[in-house]
């Protein structure tokens, strides 16, 4: 979001908060809740860096002499 669309959408938002609370709410969890979500799932997408095939097995060792 550039400047002028949040400067927007918060009038917008403080501006629907005097007609309806429920309406302001809604909008201000509908603007955090992607970096919430992401927030969540980001230990889900990281893979541990230990998980990776360090060594090579025997056989495989074996094989390349």
């Amino acid at each position: 979001m550039n400047t002028v669309s949040k400067v927007l959408f918060w009038i917008l938002t403080i501006a629907s908060g005097f007609v309806n609370p429920l309406i302001s709410v809604g909008l201000v969890i509908l603007y955090y809740l992607p970096g919430i979500i992401q927030d969540i799932c980001k230990p889900c997408d990281e893979e541990p860096v230990s998980s990776q095939m360090n060594n090579y097995s025997d056989d495989v060792l074996e094989d390349m002499k």
